[in-house]
């Protein structure tokens, strides 16, 4: 547990603005409580800031700095919506800025079709701003996941299909740096840093406001909900490879595997048309000519479209995220691919009956606007056309817990050896979703050194100028923690730069 000196927490409270505070373990207002319960941690001290100014005097605190130097130094973590599973917003000791209590709000201006979103909202307060005017953004599936975390790891939804990545729609952002100053960072302003936060994730600063380009969007959807017996598999994705090779960007789905409440494994498939619901009806006929167990067809809100998932995601228990990626190629899904992710999958939940609600989802989204982005042009490297796949390990007992990771492991490993049997190659290259990697985010430079491929060394050029005493690093680390190098590597460029930094600072 990390110290908190009483005389320079004093003279913080002094400086905070109205509706800022913080607040000790034991106090009232103290909450450490996250989406996953495994990823909360005992923080010395909870922040809640106002504005950007307190900010400024939080990261001061947290680093003793000025006026604050009888502080000893914190470690700093960062939550929007608390949804990292990982613990990237939580802090063992240290000091945890949680922007989501005071910093929610968002402006919409629907002239320039942008939406104005403080660094604490969560995407239900953007759908809604949005909806108001006939616009929406490309926003999580999940109404309470934060804005900020989804954001910086790059951003799937609904809309990505037709409008890509969340960060393909970010023109501007205010990010306060570790060193206390207040940056824009666009395409006019610090380039580099708009670049960096375009994928990065929280490495460079806290993001106080996000500037979202909108696009129109009709008040309803054409949504189909199935549900297939393990049995039809081989069909419906016969019928799903046909319907990508016919389909437009909008049309797009999802393909899960989960225990129904009586145990029995289910193939779940959702469609969404964003268009008249009987053109929607007619395009999905395909799937009820399979012959689903049940299906239900509806036209709903848009807004709704990003709610439909909250009660399965919802808060509490414990979660841990492990993705992948399928190559998306005139060839489909290759059937004996499917069968052995469901069959790895199927193994597991029965073979480990705490984790029993563990789910396996395949997003169906349209590729090509996402790989018609260079892989260099943002942070955000993975733009090769692929489809997400995303493994939930969930649990409630705690003894299940320190095996988690290990035990889904076997799926993941059985899933890239078929992958690599039914792809060629040259087929089979890409990297999975980084907000999907909750393993792979905790394990420091060498993991994010591979994630981000080409876009690495930049990454750490950015990192070394914006946060060089390396305060934000809970999710994929540029660098390790502080150290000194006994000379400068010349197998990474990065590391030589981080050595001839250090020795400036000798």
């Amino acid at each position: 547990m990390f110290a908190i000196d009483p005389n320079a927490l004093a003279t913080l409270r002094s400086r905070l603005s109205l509706g800022s505070s913080v607040h000790l373990k034991d106090e009232p207002g103290y909450d450490v409580r996250r989406w996953a319960e495994n990823a909360e941690k005992p923080a010395a001290a909870v922040a809640y800031p106002a504005t950007a100014d307190d900010i400024v005097e939080f990261l001061a605190f947290a680093q003793g700095k000025g006026m604050y130097a009888r502080q000893p130094r914190l470690d700093i973590a960062v939550k929007g919506g608390g949804h990292s599973a990982s613990g990237a917003s939580s802090s063992d000791g240290g000091l945890v800025l949680d922007l989501e209590p005071q910093m929610q709000a968002v402006r919409v201006d629907p002239k320039n079709r942008l939406a104005y979103v403080s660094g604490g909202a969560l995407w239900k307060h953007v759908d809604q701003a949005a909806t108001e005017h006939g616009l929406a953004p490309v926003a999580g599936v999940v109404s309470h996941t934060g804005v900020g975390g989804l954001t910086l790891g790059g951003g799937r939804g609904w809309l990505t299909g037709q409008h890509g990545l969340v960060i393909d729609n970010l023109v501007q952002a205010t990010v306060v740096t570790a060193s206390g100053a207040i940056l824009t960072a666009s395409e006019a302003e610090n380039n580099d840093l708009y670049w960096a936060l375009r994928g990065g994730g929280g490495n460079f600063g806290v993001v106080t406001e996000f500037v979202f380009r909108l696009h129109p969007q009709r008040p309803t959807v054409f949504h189909h909900f199935f549900v297939f017996a393990p049995r039809s598999l081989h069909p419906l994705i016969e019928e799903i490879n046909a319907w990508t090779k016919s389909r437009d960007d909008t049309e797009n789905g999802s393909l899960a595997f989960a225990l129904c409440p009586a145990g029995t494994p289910v193939v779940v498939l959702q469609m969404i048309y964003n268009g008249d619901s009987l053109e929607g009806r007619q395009r999905f006929q395909r799937f009820v000519d399979v012959g689903p167990m049940m299906h239900k067809p509806e036209t709903i809100p848009y807004i709704k479209l990003n709610q439909l998932q909250d009660v399965q995601s919802a808060h509490g228990q414990n979660k841990l995220l492990r993705g992948n990626f399928i190559p998306a190629t005139p060839i489909g899904f290759p059937l004996q691919l499917i069968k052995t992710l469901f069959d790895s999958w199927l193994d597991f939940v029965c073979t480990n009956p705490l984790a029993s609600k563990s789910t396996v989802l395949i997003e169906l989204y349209h590729p090509d606007k996402v790989a018609s982005v260079p892989a260099t042009a943002t942070a955000f490297a993975s733009r090769l056309p692929n489809y997400a796949m995303l493994m939930t390990i969930h649990w409630s007992d705690p003894s299940f817990t320190p095996r988690a990771s290990t035990a889904s492991v076997q799926v993941d490993e059985a899933f890239k050896k078929a992958r690599a049997l039914a792809f060629s190659a040259t087929q089979n290259v890409g990297e999975a979703y980084v907000n999907y990697l909750d393993e792979d985010s905790r394990a420091g430079a060498s993991k994010a050194r591979v994630k981000f491929g080409p876009n690495y060394t930049r990454l750490v050029e950015a990192k070394l100028k914006y946060d060089p005493e390396r305060v934000f690093g809970k999710w994929f680390a540029m660098l390790d923690s502080k150290r000194r190098e006994s000379k400068c590597s010349t197998e990474a460029p990065e590391r030589a730069a981080f050595a001839r930094e250090t020795v400036v600072q000798s």
